[in-house]
């Protein structure tokens, strides 16, 4: 009898003593998520946007302050997505924690890169060459000028050309610009006679000649340009040989 009855009182000791353990548990992780949502080390801080080809990063940067000093784990991230999307050159968008207290988002443009002035109109067009924006100002669209074809009577949606060469022209530029540093971009691209594009960086007028072994005779020309063997002047490569660097002071 006095077996059974220790046996009981054991059980009961040890059932309140889980139960005691269960309360615990349960407060501290109630503890923890208040903490999570309530301490300020969780709020953002900082928001990292990469994968940026024609798009401006302080123009998204100040769509998305909004959320800055909100509780990263309470930020809606399809409401991110939602909003960025209403911008016609983005096509996907990845967003994903970063430490305590900062995003990264990763964006992947649709492939517009370029712009010619027709009509009084800006064209966005993009690497196939297809009119997919009319736009009165730039804004923060840092677009390439292409001259060099006339685009009268073209509207959104129209090719620019039905010539394959110059849409393949524009694919291999395309290639070029997604790996080239922002500092040195082309400001514009001569395409009136594909056996003799020009392409200008900065001071620096570029002579290709025609688009093949484009993205060799670009390296070479950027190399020249970080190297400092040029500033202002010409480079010309539309023939068989060295390249000709013409530095003008």
């Amino acid at each position: 009898m006095n077996n059974k009855s220790n046996k009981f009182i054991r059980r009961k000791k040890r059932n309140k003593i889980i139960k005691r353990l269960i309360l615990g548990l349960f407060v501290i992780i109630v503890g923890i998520i208040i903490f999570i949502y309530k301490s300020p080390i969780f709020n953002l801080k900082k928001i990292d946007i990469t994968g940026l080809v024609t798009l401006s990063n302080e123009s998204l940067q100040e769509n998305l302050k909004y959320y800055i000093g909100q509780n990263i784990f309470t930020i809606d991230y399809n409401e991110i997505e939602k909003e960025l999307k209403e911008n016609p050159y983005i096509k996907e968008i990845k967003v994903n924690k970063k430490g305590i207290n900062s995003l990264n988002i990763n964006i992947k443009e649709n492939k517009i890169a370029y712009y010619f002035e027709s009509d009084g109109k800006i064209k966005a067009i993009n690497n196939e060459g297809v009119i997919v924006e009319e736009l009165d100002k730039m804004n923060d669209r840092n677009l390439i000028k292409l001259t060099g074809i006339d685009l009268s009577g073209k509207t959104v949606g129209d090719k620019i050309s039905d010539n394959i060469n110059i849409l393949d022209t524009l694919e291999k530029f395309y290639n070029i610009i997604e790996v080239m540093p922002q500092e040195y971009i082309f400001s514009q691209i001569e395409i009136e006679n594909l056996n003799n594009i020009v392409c200008y960086i900065g001071n620096i007028e570029i002579m290709i000649g025609d688009s093949s072994d484009l993205t060799d005779k670009m390296n070479l020309a950027l190399n020249a340009i970080e190297q400092g063997v040029i500033s202002k002047g010409y480079i010309d490569m539309s023939f068989n040989g060295p390249a000709v660097i013409k530095q003008i002071n």
